[in-house]
C-alpha cells in the first residue's frame, strides 16, 4: 500500500559479454603474431579455432579444445580464460569461477579479465564481490562506457540505485546514444520512485525501435506506478500481443487490470501465467492479492502459499500474506509474516508500519512499549540529514501557506473528515495546497480538487522530489493526514521540508518522526496529566479534533426496536480485527448485566470462521448461543439500516471506534465508551464526551457492565435518546464551523510561536536532483 515494483524488472542490460570477449580475443591475438616456437604457435591456433566455436554458439566443441589446450600447457592463462568464459555462457558459474581465477593466477591480471570474474560473481549472487572488481575495471579506464554500464547494473541489482544512476548516466556522457545504458538509467530513475523522469527515456528509446517490446514492458510498467492504468494497459496489451512468452509484461498487463476493477479479467489471466509459467512465484502472489480484493481470503492464502514455497524470502509476499491473515483475523500470523519481511528487509517500511497496526490492536502491548515500536519506525527510516533552516518570511500576521498530504483524497473516510477544512477555511489568511499520492479520480477527488487552491500529483515522485515541492511552494504549516496507514510519505516529510509539520486524522497514533513536531488530539484522548506517549507535541482541539460529516444515505430514524421486541438488543459494526479479546470481555460483561439482552454482531468483513470465534469467545465467557447474531449482510441501500434493529451500540478495544461510533449516534444510538489506557482506545470515549455525555465512558469492565445496564434498564431515555442524538450530533461533533475554526486558530498560534524563535545559522544548500515539478 507499496512503492516497489511489480514483478522484478528483469531488463537491466549488462553490455554484450561478446564484445567483452571480443576484446580479450584482440589482445590475445595481439601477444601471438609473433609466435617464439613451432608449440606455442599451434597452441594458438587452437585457441583461434575454438574461439570461432565460441562465437558460434558451438560451447561444448570450444571447451573440449580448451581442455585439449590446458592437457598440453596447464599455465596457459588464455585458455584458462576462454574456457571460463565459454563455462559462463552455458550457465556453468562455478567452474567458471574456479577457470577464471586460474588464468588471474597464471597471467596478468588484465582489466578484461576482471570484468569477467565480475560478472560470474554477479551470476553466483555474489553480489559485493561483483561490485568490487567492475569497480576496478572502471578505475583503470574511467572512460570505458560498457564498464560503467555494468558496474551500474551491479550497483542497481545490490539495492544502490543512486549510485547506479551516475555509473548511467556517465556512461551516456561517454557514448551518447547508448541504448542500453539509456534503458539501465530509466531503470534506475524507476527504483528510486523518479518515474516522471524514468518515462521520457522509455518512450525515446521506443521512437527509435517501435518494436523493442522490452522497453514498452518497463514503460507500461512506469505508468502503472504512475495510477495511470488506461495508458499503461495501452501499452502492456501491445506488449503481450507482440511478445506472448513476455512473463513479466504479462504479469504488469494483469495488475493493471486488476487496479481497475477489472478483476475477473485480472484474475483470468494470473490462472493463465500460473499454467504457462508453473515456477513463478509473482504469478502466485499477484494471483492472491486479485482474490483478496474479490474477497476469497482463503483461496487467496492458498496462492500465496504456493508462492512462498517458490520463493520463501520474497518479503512482498510475505507482506501480501500479512494481509491476508488480517483480513482472516489471524493476528498471530499476521504478525510472523510482517515480522518475517522486515528481518528479510529492514528498508520495507510498509510491513514495517504494519507491525505497529498489529501491535496498536494488540491488547497485551502496554502504551510504553507501542510508543517505543513507533520510535525505532522513525529512527530506522527517516531522513538522516532533516532541513534545519526554512527561508519562509516570520510575519506572524501574514496570510499562510498551508500543505495538506494524502493518498485518500479519494471516496474515503479521510477525505469525509478532512474536507471542511478546505472548503470552510478563512480564505484571507489561509491558502491550501493538497498533495495526492493516488491514481484514482473520482467525484470526491474533483470536488476537493476544485476547493484546493493548488494541487499536485505526487504519486510517482521520489522522496527527495517531493521534499523539494514542498520547500518550492513555501509551506509553512504541513498537515500529513496518512500517519502510517496505506501510501503516507513519512520518509518524505522526515525530511523537514516545512518548518512546522503535524501529524492528524489518518492513524490514531505517534508518527514517531521527530521532524513532525505536532499532532492534533483532545484533553479526553490525551489528558494533560498523563504521559502523552507522541513524539510530536499535543494540539487540544477545544469540542475534539475531528468533525463528522453525516453520511448522505443515512436512512430516516426509525422506533426504537425495544418497543417491539420487549428487550433490549446490543450492537457493534465493527470488523472482526477489532474484536480483540479485551472486547469479548466487555461484551460479556454486558451481556451478563442484561440477561434479556440479545447482540447483533455486523461486517461485512464477518466469514464463516471469524464468526465462529466470535460465538464461541462469548460462549466461552458464559454467554447462550442464541443470545448472539452474527452477520456479514444486509438488505436496502444502506447497511446503516441495520442500525433499525440495535437499541445500544458496543465500544471495542484497544481500537476504539470512530466513524463507527459516530455513525451509530447519527441513528439514534447511544454507545457506551470504553476508556483504554492510550489515545487509539479513546476514541469513542472522546466523541462521546464532546457529543455531551461524559456519563457514558466506563474504565473498567465492571464500570462497563453497570453503564450499559443503567442504559438499559431505562426504556424512556432509549426512546427519547432515539430521537434526539441526531440533532445533538448537529450541534456538537458534526458542527464543521467550529471545527474548522479551532484548527485555524491553532494553526496561527503555532505559526506565531515559530516566527518568535530565532532562526538558525544559515545552513549549507545541497544542488538538487530535482529534473521537473509535480503535476499542477
Amino acid at each position: 500500500m507499496s512503492k516497489n515494483s511489480s514483478a522484478k524488472q528483469r531488463r537491466r542490460k549488462l553490455s554484450k559479454s561478446t564484445r567483452a570477449k571480443d576484446k580479450s580475443t584482440q589482445r590475445y591475438s595481439d601477444r601471438q603474431t609473433n609466435p617464439t616456437s613451432q608449440a606455442s604457435g599451434n597452441l594458438a591456433g587452437r585457441i583461434e579455432t575454438a574461439l570461432r566455436y565460441q562465437r558460434d554458439g558451438q560451447l561444448e566443441a570450444a571447451k573440449r579444445i580448451y581442455c585439449e589446450v590446458l592437457a598440453q600447457d596447464p599455465t596457459n592463462a588464455d585458455a584458462w580464460h576462454l574456457l571460463g568464459m565459454t563455462l559462463y555462457s552455458g550457465a556453468s558459474y562455478h567452474e567458471a569461477l574456479e577457470c577464471l581465477q586460474k588464468a588471474r593466477q597464471f597471467g596478468e591480471d588484465r582489466v578484461d579479465l576482471i570484468g569477467h570474474l565480475a560478472l560470474v560473481h554477479h551470476a553466483l549472487g555474489q553480489s559485493a564481490q561483483a561490485v568490487k572488481l567492475m569497480a576496478a575495471v572502471v578505475e583503470a579506464d574511467p572512460t570505458d562506457a560498457e564498464a560503467l554500464n555494468n558496474l551500474g547494473v551491479l550497483l542497481l541489482e545490490s539495492g544502490d540505485a543512486g549510485q547506479a544512476q551516475q555509473c548511467f548516466e556517465k556512461a551516456i556522457e561517454l557514448r551518447p546514444g547508448y541504448g542500453q545504458a539509456i534503458m539501465n538509467l530509466a531503470n534506475a530513475l524507476s527504483r528510486l520512485n523518479r518515474l516522471h523522469d524514468a518515462e521520457p527515456l522509455y518512450r525515446e528509446l521506443i521512437r527509435e525501435n517501435p518494436q523493442a517490446f522490452d522497453v514498452m514492458g518497463n514503460l507500461g510498467e512506469c505508468l502503472r506506478r504512475q495510477g495511470r492504468w488506461e495508458e499503461a494497459l495501452e501499452v502492456l496489451e501491445k506488449v503481450v500481443a507482440g511478445c506472448p512468452t513476455d512473463q513479466v509484461a504479462r504479469l504488469t498487463h494483469a495488475r493493471t487490470l486488476s487496479k481497475l476493477d477489472r478483476l475477473e479479467e485480472a484474475k483470468s489471466a494470473l490462472e493463465t501465467i500460473v499454467r504457462d509459467f508453473p515456477n513463478c512465484a509473482k504469478a502466485y502472489h499477484y494471483l492472491g492479492e486479485t482474490l483478496m480484493k474479490i474477497g476469497n481470503v482463503s483461496a487467496a492464502e492458498v496462492q500465496l502459499e504456493q508462492s512462498l514455497r517458490l520463493s520463501p524470502d520474497d518479503p512482498h509476499t510475505l507482506c501480501t500474506m500479512g494481509f491476508a491473515h488480517i483480513a482472516a483475523d489471524r493476528r498471530a500470523d499476521a504478525l510472523e509474516c510482517m515480522a518475517k519481511a522486515v528481518r528479510i528487509d529492514p528498508t520495507f517500511s510498509e510491513a514495517d508500519e504494519c507491525l505497529l497496526y498489529l501491535m496498536t490492536g494488540d491488547p497485551s502491548i502496554n502504551p510504553q512499549e507501542l510508543y517505543e515500536a513507533h520510535v525505532r519506525w522513525g529512527k530506522r527510516h527517516s531522513s538522516r540529514h532533516p532541513k534545519v533552516n526554512h527561508a519562509n518570511n516570520r510575519d506572524p500576521n501574514r496570510k499562510l501557506r498551508i500543505g495538506y498530504a494524502s493518498a485518500d483524497f479519494r471516496e474515503h473516510a479521510v477525505a469525509v473528515f478532512f474536507e471542511p477544512l478546505v472548503r470552510l477555511r478563512d480564505k484571507d489568511r489561509f491558502e491550501t495546497f493538497c498533495y495526492y499520492e493516488c491514481g484514482i479520480n473520482d467525484r470526491v477527488t474533483q470536488k476537493l480538487r476544485s476547493m484546493a487552491d493548488h494541487w499536485r500529483q505526487s504519486l510517482g515522485y521520489s522522496d527527495q522530489q517531493l521534499n523539494q515541492q514542498v520547500i518550492d511552494d513555501e509551506i509553512d504549516i504541513l498537515v500529513d493526514l496518512s500517519g502510517h496507514t496505506s501510501g503516507n510519505r513519512l520518509v518524505a516529510w522526515s525530511m523537514k521540508p516545512a518548518p512546522i509539520q503535524i501529524s492528524w486524522l489518518g492513524y490514531p497514533n505517534t508518527s514517531g518522526v521527530e521532524a513532525i513536531d505536532y499532532t492534533f488530539s483532545c484533553d479526553i484522548m490525551n489528558p494533560p496529566d498523563e504521559p502523552s506517549y507522541h513524539t510530536e507535541q499535543l494540539l487540544r482541539i477545544p469540542g475534539g479534533s475531528f468533525s463528522f460529516r453525516p453520511p448522505e444515505n443515512a436512512p430516516e430514524l426509525s422506533p426504537s426496536p425495544l418497543l417491539k421486541k420487549g428487550h433490549v438488543t446490543f450492537g457493534s459494526f465493527h470488523r472482526p480485527f477489532k474484536v480483540s479479546s479485551k472486547t469479548h470481555d466487555h461484551w460479556a460483561a454486558a451481556l451478563h448485566a442484561c440477561p434479556e439482552a440479545t447482540l447483533i454482531a455486523f461486517n461485512t468483513w464477518f466469514n464463516d470462521r471469524t464468526k465462529h470465534e466470535l460465538r464461541a469467545a462469548l460462549v466461552d465467557r458464559g454467554i447462550e448461543s442464541d443470545r448472539i447474531e452474527i452477520r456479514n449482510t444486509y438488505r436496502g441501500d444502506s447497511y446503516l439500516s441495520v442500525y433499525d434493529e440495535i437499541d445500544i451500540g458496543l465500544d471495542a478495544t484497544p481500537w476504539a471506534g470512530g466513524t463507527t461510533t459516530m455513525e451509530a449516534l447519527w441513528m439514534g444510538i447511544p454507545v457506551i465508551a470504553i476508556y483504554g489506557n492510550n489515545r487509539p482506545s479513546r476514541g469513542t470515549a472522546g466523541i462521546v464526551h464532546h457529543l455531551g455525555y461524559p456519563d457514558w465512558v466506563a474504565h473498567d469492565e465492571r464500570e462497563y457492565a453497570e453503564k450499559v445496564r443503567s442504559l438499559a434498564s431505562d426504556q424512556e431515555r432509549l426512546v427519547q435518546l432515539r430521537q434526539t442524538l441526531r440533532e445533538q450530533t448537529r450541534r456538537t461533533i458534526a458542527d464543521e464551523q467550529r471545527f474548522v475554526t479551532e484548527v485555524e486558530k491553532a494553526y496561527r498560534k503555532i505559526w506565531n510561536q515559530w516566527c518568535a524563535s530565532a532562526p538558525l545559522h544559515q545552513a549549507i544548500v545541497l544542488p538538487q536532483q530535482v529534473t521537473q515539478p509535480l503535476v499542477r
